[in-house]
């Protein structure tokens, strides 16, 4: 019996991470799944302007790299142009290749590829979307309007009809939103992220990240992982920081991931005269994710749509206490007095207040240490698991084929 064939119609250049060995890659984790079990994997993907492989393990064909080439536009005329750049120049590759291929599943990456999939699954060959999560869909206590605008290209691929919507828990209640949108709810299936649950057991110390960083011996340390993008709010965090330092003297923030607000934010600490208790780490690889975890006191997440997102959940896998602002899913993780302190959204005075409380609290913290650790046993899914969740839908799929 010959393998069977996957066609992923795939809107990013490289495995999909946090440039290069940052991140967490769920395509590497998916890539290396499949093929152990026998897929054979294609990847149609704009064109990497890298050296290497771009999907180690799969097969790459690739179109001209849009994206990349209008990437400085302003962000409202990339709205306008990608989704017609994709069906004009992706599109028809991807048809083509699933012609002569003939794949047993058409897997689309986002909806940009939604209407490609679902051309494709017109052939007979089925067809699963999968999300990364839902964004701004969300927000359903938006005016109409404005709810429309922002989520115009997501509504719009909902209505090309799949064989199965596949949407990974990112804590925005990924699976409840799509079937709220009128999807057929036996279609849409929410599937956990993958964690990294070896970390539990990981001996890592933190000393050469506080050595690599500068950091006193014995300064508490709050950790912020995530790219420095709007989204995240990592100013918030540094508006917090000076009352964190008014009853925590020396106390040393650190920043692991980079993205265009750095440079505000490293102007930011200078004006509140912080910049002396600030560390800029840059991009962390993945791998050292565990020390910079062993490294910190607590770990501060601020995002505006969850912060449910991986970093916390590897925090409290590596048993660190997390503050964060109550948004999205993120009490189903950040349990108040348990695991972690919840704030009011945006409450830059209470987040300070919440660090400064833990920080001061040795044995509070130790006991939430140890109930993170058992959330992440009890709740968080590992990759393996995970990518079995999903190479068990698709073979279901394969077996459907006309």
């Amino acid at each position: 019996m010959s393998a069977r064939r996957l066609l992923i119609v795939s809107i990013w250049d490289r495995m999909w991470s946090l440039d290069g060995a940052a991140g967490v890659s769920d395509d590497y984790h998916f890539v290396q799944g499949m093929t152990e079990a026998g897929w054979e994997v294609h990847f149609v993907a704009p064109k990497s302007p890298e050296p290497g492989d771009p999907f180690p393990g799969a097969t790459t064909h690739t179109y001209p790299n849009f994206f990349r080439a209008t990437g400085a536009l302003p962000v409202a005329l990339k709205r306008i142009l990608w989704m017609p750049f994709f069906d004009a120049i992706a599109a028809p590759h991807a048809i083509r290749l699933a012609r002569e291929l003939r794949p047993d599943v058409v897997m689309g990456h986002s909806h940009y590829a939604a209407r490609t999939a679902s051309r494709v699954r017109s052939l007979g060959i089925p067809s699963a979307l999968k999300l990364f999560g839902v964004m701004d869909l969300v927000h359903t206590e938006w005016p109409r309007l404005k709810y429309q605008f922002k989520n115009a290209e997501q509504i719009s691929a909902l209505r090309h009809p799949q064989d199965a919507w596949i949407v990974l828990d990112d804590g925005t209640r990924g699976g409840e939103i799509l079937r709220e949108r009128g999807l057929p709810p036996e279609k849409v299936h929410f599937f956990p992220n993958g964690l990294n649950l070896e970390w539990q057991d990981d001996p890592a110390r933190g000393e050469l990240v506080r050595q690599d960083l500068h950091i006193p011996e014995g300064a508490p340390v709050v950790l912020f992982l995530a790219r420095l993008v709007a989204s995240k709010r990592p100013e918030d965090v540094l508006r917090a920081l000076p009352g964190v330092l008014g009853s925590q003297p020396g106390t040393v923030l650190v920043f692991a991931g980079d993205g265009e607000l750095r440079g505000r934010c490293e102007a930011l600490a200078r004006q509140l005269g912080v910049d002396a208790n600030v560390r800029f780490a840059g991009t962390i690889p993945h791998a050292r994710v565990p020390q910079m975890m062993a490294a910190s006191d607590v770990f501060v997440t601020t995002s505006s749509l969850t912060n449910m997102a991986l970093p916390t959940c590897e925090a409290l896998i590596c048993g660190v206490p997390v503050v964060a602002y109550d948004t999205g899913d993120t009490a189903r993780v950040v349990r108040p007095g348990e695991t972690g302190t919840l704030v009011l959204d945006g409450d830059t005075s209470a987040l300070a207040g919440a660090v400064s409380t833990l920080l001061s609290d040795a044995a509070l913290r130790e006991r939430m240490s140890n109930a993170a650790k058992a959330l992440a046993r009890e709740q968080f899914t590992g990759w393996d698991e995970r990518v079995g969740m999903e190479r068990e839908l698709l073979e279901k799929l394969a077996s459907q084929r006309t």
